[in-house]
């Protein structure tokens, strides 16, 4: 589809602003929850290669209903809730760029002096209302069935099963202190007032945690990094905890929180997962890559399918229920889903959730979010029980814009 007939279809937007949604330039990423991760005693995440020569060549997309597969998830005629237009023509630019990709062109650009980025799309759009999914669309090598990456939504799900393990009474509250939690950490070793820092400051990235590095290939210290010893060498090698302690975005505060739900429950992160979450959920086909301790990762690594992706978004929207079940507490997802941190920047943040506002027709709401590096994204607006997934390979933060922008004011009625 060529942008002149975007223009003519797409009435929510110019074709000035559809050019820059589709557009290839990396926003800025100042603490937005979509930049590439820094590891410290950790190893790296990397986005997976996609395969061009297993991209579906879509054509004109139309829409239709979603199938019924019997996981769980419901599904409706989006055009009983929205004007469709500005959404399909939205669907169809997708489609054009991963074919453009799909036969090399768009592929790559440069950055600084020489270097070369690979570049990427949107893979799959799906739109939940009402608690009923009403949009499923694929692109590139994604289906239905298959796991994506995840990035950064991990952390996501390590909030919900701290959460849950609050609930349980397994930990006391997120504002028990932190070593309280680490019997394997040697006190006498720590840092100043790291006998200070809470869980809650661990879940709002506001610990002060700056971990410093020794010469050690791959994970920046020099011992074997076991179990044992994980969570005592980031303690002791931080800088001193300061009384201002400012929100920093890395993984090394979800390493110590995966420690504290390993401590406090005996469970893995994969297993706490599957057993407070998954099960629940009804999510039967997960994946956790290991970290360098040997638990599992909690900063990312976790892989889902983009349908699990949406019911997971469907009960934290709807207050921790999740088909008439209370999956997490009502108190818990309005704690782990307020404003905590980062309060001076467009993008806010809670206990691993992500917020931002956006302004339709007048009226502001506040969209929750779980999101990853690559393009990986929960969106919610629970005052319009409207929810959406996107999943990417190599790409960028432009779907925050794309929700706000063209799914919103689809279904916000004038």
């Amino acid at each position: 589809m060529k942008l002149q007939v975007c223009k003519r279809k797409f009435g929510l937007l110019s074709l000035s602003v559809l050019i820059g949604l589709f557009g290839h330039s990396v926003l800025g990423q100042e603490s937005d929850g979509t930049a590439p991760e820094i590891t410290t005693l950790n190893i790296p995440s990397k986005l997976p290669f996609v395969d061009r020569t297993q991209f579906a060549i879509r054509g004109e997309i139309t829409y239709s209903v979603p199938t019924e597969i019997n996981d769980g998830l419901e599904v409706d005629d989006a055009r009983k809730y929205a004007n469709l237009d500005g959404i399909q023509a939205y669907l169809n630019g997708i489609e054009e760029q991963n074919q453009k990709y799909r036969i090399g062109k768009e592929v790559r650009y440069k950055k600084g002096k020489g270097k070369k980025k690979i570049l990427g799309n949107i893979d799959s759009v799906l739109i939940a209302k009402d608690g009923k999914l009403v949009l499923e669309e694929y692109f590139a090598d994604a289906r239905q069935d298959k796991l994506h990456y995840q990035m950064s939504i991990t952390k996501s799900i390590v909030a919900h099963c701290i959460g849950k393990a609050i609930d349980l009474g397994k930990i006391g509250s997120e504002n028990d202190f932190v070593l309280d939690y680490l019997p394997e950490v040697d006190r006498s070793k720590v840092a100043p007032s790291v006998d200070t820092l809470t869980i809650k400051d661990l879940l709002t990235m506001s610990s002060g945690i700056r971990y410093k590095a020794a010469n050690h290939k791959g994970t920046g210290h020099k011992e074997a990094i076991t179990v044992d010893n994980h969570a005592e060498l980031y303690l002791a090698n931080t800088r001193p905890i300061t009384i201002d302690k400012r929100f920093k975005y890395d993984g090394t505060n979800v390493d110590l929180l995966v420690h504290t739900l390993h401590n406090a429950t005996g469970l893995t992160l994969a297993q706490a997962a599957e057993k407070y979450l998954f099960t629940p959920l009804g999510i039967e086909h997960y994946r956790f890559e290991k970290s360098a301790c040997g638990l599992d990762k909690g900063a990312a690594g976790m892989g889902l399918t983009s349908r699990d992706m949406m019911k997971v978004g469907l009960m934290t929207m709807n207050n921790g229920v999740y088909k008439g079940n209370q999956v997490l507490s009502k108190s818990w997802i309005e704690r782990e889903t307020a404003v905590h941190a980062n309060k001076d920047k467009p993008s806010s943040y809670g206990y691993l959730w992500w917020s931002h506002e956006a302004e339709v027709n007048g009226t502001t709401y506040r969209v929750r979010s779980a999101r990853g590096a690559g393009g990986q994204f929960i969106f919610m607006v629970p005052e319009l029980q409207l929810s959406a997934v996107f999943t990417s390979y190599y790409a960028n933060n432009h779907p925050i814009k794309h929700f706000e922008e063209i799914i919103i004011p689809a279904f916000v009625q004038e």
